[in-house]
């Protein structure tokens, strides 16, 4: 009884916060109760959450039919989602003062965070589903906070309608992974795969199975070309913001992550999220560098980012995945919360001195990445991918020159010290998530995957360079012009979406002001 006790006792994660939006979505609480009540509740969550750690560490062995689970890889994400919940708490409070909504708002927050804890805690194939439905259900309520912005109500139409489709994607999987199985049970699925020889070749079920989970990933982290809501949902309240990008969004990189015995399995996945992922981070990149909007310029980032984040799932490195998950999630959700002192922070910038980079700058950049890159495969026993190593050289590099350029021999001391500590960082992060993933194929070095990540972070620098060092050349101001639009492909998107699913943006101009304030959230 008290095995069976500690097992489920994870539930309480998700009952709290649920119990939380019962209480805090009240409209009879006056500002002074809410403000009490949403103390209780980040008190009791994080209690909650040090309780579910402890027993985890003191139960001998969880049940295998237990529709709830923890294991390393989830009770860290849990831990992540209690804290970021317990900030964006603290944060909203202000933020929503005077706000005549604030309940709606407290109601579909909670509510999303325990949607969130559901899919992330679940130990079952439908459990998992219902919860990831669930988020994005609650997710459109706090989009449409705001329902008189036609950008938010377009934004919201689009999200309301990928996340259909890569619902659907996910229940495929589900029906496949159990109609090949036999059952619902996570860990029994993951058991199988993890006793697999590197190699095993697959029914084509597993293989379909694979490739919806990795399609079901690719449209949560809103890959190109279906990247479009995730830049205008910047119309939502800033918590809502910070919500989508230090927590759902990244849920495509922890769906892989949870399914990683069978994704290194099939090529077909891997390749898919390689080619579209590659992509996506590499164009997504280059947009940012043309926007001016500070909270614009975080959302392509964003993109970007969960690209990455894929590339390293597709290359088998789901240590640095999780790791990459766990420090984006912090970095978005500070971003945006402070970016209120960002007029500030620009001010402070443009009244230091301009750091900038040469031509000659630029060529020593790229051979010493490429050198140091070299020395990683010829003088150590590491055997992965090298394009990953590619990235981190360049960026430790290009940030070394630009200092060295630029400052004296302090500023150059330490921009060595924070290159050589974010180096360690890295390292030991790796190592000690590393402990927390089972041991698991990797993409070798030079394969053709390898090579296809080398040659596009190569063609990403070349194209930096050229819109820094040529902003007045004829190619780079077309360049610019095609990349300040995102390559127009969020208008053909938006076009298609609208005709296949028209919406109203915005109330017709025949109708009284006060109609137009009493129009009702659509989940449209």
């Amino acid at each position: 009884m008290s095995q069976l006790f500690f097992t489920h006792f994870s539930i309480v994660i998700p009952l709290v916060l649920i119990f939380g939006a019962l209480l805090a979505g009240k409209a009879t609480l006056t500002e002074i109760k809410r403000r009490k009540v949403l103390r209780v509740i980040s008190i009791t969550l994080g209690i909650a959450t040090l309780i579910v750690a402890i027993t985890f560490f003191n139960t001998p062995e969880q049940s295998s039919e237990s529709l709830l689970s923890l294991n390393n890889i989830n009770l860290t994400v849990l831990f992540l989602i209690s804290f970021m919940a317990i900030i964006l708490i603290r944060f909203s409070e202000r933020y929503l003062q005077g706000e005549k909504r604030a309940h709606q708002f407290w109601q579909w927050l909670l509510l999303s965070l325990a949607s969130v804890s559901v899919v992330v805690l679940s130990n079952h194939l439908l459990l998992l589903w219902l919860g990831w439905v669930a988020i994005s259900l609650c997710f459109h309520r706090l989009l449409l906070f705001y329902p008189d912005r036609p950008r938010a109500v377009l934004a919201a139409h689009k999200k309301f309608i990928l996340a259909r489709l890569a619902e659907l994607s996910l229940l495929g999987a589900v029906i496949l992974l159990y109609a090949h199985h036999g059952s619902f049970q996570l860990n029994v699925i993951f058991d199988h795969y993890l006793g697999l020889s590197e190699g095993a070749e697959l029914s084509f079920v597993e293989k379909l199975a694979a490739f919806l989970i990795a399609q079901t990933a690719l449209i949560k982290c809103a890959q190109l070309p279906l990247h479009g809501w995730l830049i205008q949902v910047v119309e939502a309240p800033t918590p809502i913001s910070a919500l989508l990008h230090a927590g759902i969004i990244n849920l495509g990189g922890f769906l892989l992550i949870s399914f990683a015995p069978l994704m290194v399995l099939v090529p077909l996945a891997q390749w898919t999220l390689i080619v579209v992922a590659g992509l996506s981070t590499v164009i997504s990149a280059l947009v940012m560098l043309t926007r001016i909007s500070i909270k614009v310029r975080l959302a392509w980032s964003t993109c970007a980012q969960m690209g990455l984040m894929l590339i390293e799932c597709a290359l088998g490195l789901y240590e640095l995945a999780l790791l990459h998950l766990l420090t984006h999630s912090l970095y978005k959700a500070y971003a945006f919360l402070s970016t209120g002192e960002t007029v500030q922070d620009y001010s402070l910038k443009q009244l230091a001195p301009q750091k900038t980079i040469t031509l000659s700058g630029a060529l020593i950049c790229i051979s010493l990445a490429f050198a140091v890159t070299a020395a990683i495969a010829l003088f150590t026993n590491y055997e992965g991918p090298l394009s990953v190593w590619l990235l981190v050289n360049t960026a430790l590099a290009l940030y070394l020159i630009s200092a060295i350029s630029h400052s004296g021999l302090s500023g150059s001391l330490q921009a060595l010290f924070i290159s050589t500590a974010l180096v360690g960082f890295y390292l030991a992060g790796k190592l000690l998530i590393g402990n927390l993933i089972p041991s698991l194929a990797t993409t070798g070095m030079l394969d053709a995957m390898d090579v296809w990540l080398m040659f596009l972070f190569l063609f990403l620098f070349v194209l930096t360079v050229q819109i820094r060092l040529f902003p007045q050349a004829k190619q780079t101001q077309t360049l610019y012009r095609w990349l300040f639009s995102g390559l127009y492909l969020d208008e053909v998107m938006t076009r298609l979406t609208l005709q296949l699913w028209p919406v109203v943006l915005r109330p017709t101009l025949h109708k009284s002001k006060a109609k137009q304030k009493s129009i009702k959230e659509s989940w449209v």
